[in-house]
């Protein structure tokens, strides 16, 4: 079984921010080759470490980058 290095595709999420705007979680997937037990698994990390924000509902989430983080300077103020 190939072993894929999940940290050298996290660092691919400040791209995809800076040419959309959202991300779900099947982006994250798309993004990172993860299966969808582990995307959740490092969404729910990323979360409690304060990076994206859910600007969605719980059951259907939809996450933008937190102010100071994937290239958004600390003034920025996501779309709700």
């Amino acid at each position: 079984m190939k072993r894929v290095k999940h940290s050298a595709k996290l660092s691919e999420i400040k791209e995809y921010f800076s040419d959309h705007q959202i991300m779900q979680r099947s982006d994250f997937q798309g993004i990172t080759g993860m299966v969808r037990s582990t995307a959740m698994i490092h969404i729910r990390r990323l979360r409690q470490e304060g990076k994206p924000q859910n600007i969605g509902i719980p059951s259907q989430p939809i996450y933008v980058p937190a102010p100071g983080f994937y290239g958004k300077s600390r003034d920025y103020q996501p779309v709700k």
